[in-house]
């Protein structure tokens, strides 16, 4: 499956509910019940979808979610969201949608349900961007230090603790980062370079240390602006978005806020933040 979206296997941990891969492009998590792929660079995810339907079948598929946000170089890409979504269709009846704005940072979604209620998980995203050089600095000298001291160094390795994690370091500068525990997961990317600097970050953890998690990861990158997802059931998306609106991340200012209600008993919604600046806030158009 991974061979089939152009990416290669680097590492593995596992516990008793879940298997947590590094890629040569980012991440894939696989549950009994369940599989998350991340990937970026110039792999093609919408062949690992097909690898999966050869090996359980389509009537085996309760919900489909396949997102993709906007590449910063989108002409380096071997296809576009329009592309992929073609290419979905053929496969799953479904639906589409944008959040964010056409001409700022967003996200597209393709969902596709069996008519049966999901399963009411929370998972949360950033995606940081200009991100503190300094930091960034740690990231690109691959000869100085280990991905687990990077870890250390920056506090990743300290987000969850109780996480068992494997890192990676990659050479040109990347890094990525998977950690577990029970059927919980996180996972970070990082693109260190200055021309194009971003971090990702992924969570389904779900209890009273979600918004520490948020500001903790904030801190370490401080990026120049940012993008929060957070998909979890319906009833569940009002109560933590209106409580994430509540708790103002310190230093930045909410610059748009959307939220969509899939037909499938699961909600998203979408923010983006940009750093107070001296003269109020920047907006790039």
């Amino acid at each position: 499956m991974v061979r089939a979206s152009k990416a290669k296997i680097i590492s593995k941990i596992s516990n008793k509910y879940i298997d947590a891969y590094i890629l040569s492009e980012s991440s894939l998590f696989v549950r009994n019940d369940r599989i998350l792929m991340i990937t970026c660079g110039r792999t093609i995810l919408i062949r690992a979808v097909i690898e999966i339907l050869g090996i359980v079948g389509k009537k085996s598929v309760a919900l489909v979610l396949y997102e993709r946000k906007n590449s910063l170089f989108p002409s380096e890409q071997p296809s576009s969201f329009e592309d992929d979504l073609i290419s979905m269709k053929q496969l799953f009846p479904g639906k589409s949608c944008r959040l964010g704005s056409a001409g700022y940072d967003h996200l597209h979604f393709f969902y596709s349900s069996a008519n049966t209620p999901s399963i009411s998980n929370i998972t949360l995203k950033l995606f940081m961007h200009e991100l503190d050089p300094y930091v960034m600095e740690l990231f690109s000298r691959t000869n100085s230090y280990t991905a687990v001291q990077i870890g250390n160094i920056t506090g990743l390795n300290r987000i969850c603790p109780e996480m068992i994690t494997d890192s990676y370091l990659f050479s040109p500068p990347g890094y990525s980062l998977n950690g577990i525990s029970e059927t919980n997961y996180f996972t970070v990317h990082v693109t260190p370079q200055p021309y194009g600097s971003y971090a990702s970050f992924e969570t389904d953890i779900a209890d009273h240390r979600f918004f520490n998690v948020i500001h903790e990861v904030i801190s370490i990158f401080k990026p120049e602006k940012f993008s929060f997802v957070l998909q979890t059931g319906i009833i569940d998306n009002y109560f933590l978005l209106d409580s994430i609106v509540e708790n103002q991340i310190k230093g930045y200012n909410i610059i748009e806020k959307n939220r969509y209600e899939f037909d499938c008993y699961c909600a998203a919604c979408f923010i983006n933040y940009v750093r107070i600046s001296k003269g109020g806030y920047f907006y790039e158009h």
